[in-house]
């Protein structure tokens, strides 16, 4: 019998594709939380919970964090539209010193020249006014010490990266995030390389050794370590049950799962194993079977040899 879908069903919803994509791997009732989820912007676990008649909120928070790492959720914030506005006034074209000031600032300050010197080393070319002007700007009128504007540099030189506009944009991000000194700068540039050797080991556990990872997957992966604090076994453990499904977004589900579950060690994962055979009933022996026959002989009669008569 063939089927259609019936006209008349009321108000619709359009279901992203990324759910969509993922319906072969969904488990329990994650299905039904997104789907509430995108019909009625209810993110809290425990009305979820109460709306769709799960056995806990705990249940609810398990598919919530799932659904946050396959991207379909972010993280939320009261406040955004406050952070959205403070970001487009900061992010607004700042006032740049000009020639003169510059020259002036040179003249009361040595820190100038030995900024303007160390930048052109540390890009590789001698740079123009208006970049200086806008070097010289972010120390005097930003604030900004000079080991972290060449330490800025230092690293987008070293990521092919010399515009001096786009040198000035990184250094404002970093300036919004709370580094606001060399130390600062430089502890942050220590994690960014940390966080490239933890993508090359995943990268090398997917045996993929060249993998390009985008900017949401590298974020997914770090959350592996910074936040989850998984160890490289229970990585392992997870890129291997994922079989032939070996993608972050699948991954970062199991890993979700165990997090929600507060699996921390493989040792819990493979108890966690254990028990789930333990509860898988052996089926019981079948009974001894029964004879066909009866008054079946003992032993093979014994027939005479016809040719020998």
């Amino acid at each position: 019998m063939a089927y259609q879908l019936a006209a008349g069903l009321g108000d619709s919803v359009s279901v992203p594709q990324l759910v969509i994509s993922r319906l072969p791997e969904l488990e329990d009732d994650w299905l039904r939380v997104a789907l509430y989820v995108i019909s009625t912007s209810q993110t809290d676990p425990a009305a979820i919970a109460a709306a769709l008649r799960l056995k806990s909120p705990a249940a609810a928070r398990t598919a919530l964090a799932y659904w946050k790492g396959a991207g379909l959720l972010v993280d939320s914030a009261p406040c955004a539209q406050a952070v959205l506005a403070a970001d487009s006034t900061q992010s607004a074209a700042p006032r740049r010193l000009t020639t003169p000031e510059v020259a002036q600032a040179a003249a009361n300050a040595s820190t100038v020249a030995a900024l303007i010197q160390e930048s052109q080393r540390l890009i590789g070319g001698i740079i123009s006014e208006r970049d200086t002007a806008t070097l010289v700007s972010l120390y005097v009128q930003h604030e900004m010490p000079v080991d972290m504007i060449l330490l800025g540099i230092g690293h987008c030189a070293r990521n092919g990266k010399r515009s001096i506009a786009y040198i000035e944009r990184i250094l404002f991000t970093w300036q919004r995030n709370g580094i606001t000194s060399g130390e600062a700068a430089e502890q942050y540039l220590q994690l960014l390389a940390l966080r490239s050797k933890r993508e090359s080991e995943i990268a090398e556990m997917l045996g993929q050794k060249n993998a390009h990872f985008s900017k949401t997957e590298s974020r997914v992966i770090a959350t592996w370590y910074e936040e989850m604090c998984f160890p490289r076994e229970m990585l392992q453990e997870a890129i291997s049950l994922a079989g032939s499904k070996k993608n972050i977004n699948y991954i970062n589900g199991i890993l979700r799962r165990w997090f929600a579950s507060g699996k921390k060690t493989l040792k819990d994962v493979i108890s966690e194993s254990a028990v789930t055979m333990q509860n898988i009933q052996p089926a019981a022996a079948p009974a001894p079977s029964q004879r066909v026959l009866t008054g079946v002989p003992r032993r093979a009669p014994s027939f005479k040899n016809f040719s020998e008569t």
